[in-house]
């Protein structure tokens, strides 16, 4: 786990730091005038064919098909353990929180009909599951934004109005998760 990444992904995905992000400059020339960037937009659908769409803000992301839920965003591998595990632990949890949405990208190539069969597999309920090729723009821009060399189970935790409230590098507990929700 690479913790200056870290900072560096919490930092720009809730918009600390401005892609392209460097040390300011001493020159007196005054700069030419930049119109501001377009907020970037994504779109998926479920396996379950259900749309989510996710908008970029200045200190999170706003979650337009999933109004006034709390929300964890999560990439992953389907073939990795603390994946495998963490999925678990999200449908369990989701169980006991309704106004919480799981949203989770695979990312190691799953087509939709073998992510029926995963999600199955493993019992899974209430997750907002993505497959790869849908996936794998959304995780390039979170790459790109915040220079995530793609380690995973990334975690990104936001709440109601879509402000992200905590970020992690690897697998949380079920006890992490609830307290992570508290302090939504």
């Amino acid at each position: 786990m690479r913790h200056v990444s870290l900072s560096i992904l919490t930092a720009a995905v809730i918009g600390l730091l401005p892609l392209g992000a460097s040390e300011p400059s001493t020159a007196t020339a005054q700069a030419p005038k930049v119109e501001p960037a377009k907020a970037s937009s994504f779109e998926f659908t479920t396996i379950e064919g259900k749309k989510i769409v996710i908008i970029e803000t200045a200190d999170g992301f706003k979650f337009p098909t999933l109004k006034d839920k709390n929300t964890i965003i999560m990439f992953y591998i389907y073939s990795g353990k603390p994946c495998r595990n963490e999925m678990k632990i999200f449908s369990k949890v989701k169980t006991k929180h309704p106004d919480l949405e799981f949203i989770t990208f695979e990312l190691k190539g799953l087509t939709p009909e073998k992510l029926k069969e995963f999600q199955k597999e493993l019992e899974l309920k209430g997750l907002n599951m993505i497959n790869t090729q849908q996936a794998l723009p959304f995780a390039n821009y979170i790459s790109s934004r915040a220079e995530w060399p793609g380690s995973v189970p990334l975690l990104i935790v936001s709440d109601k109005s879509g402000t992200v409230k905590h970020m992690q590098l690897g697998a949380m507990s079920e006890e992490e998760i609830e307290n992570t929700l508290k302090n939504l």
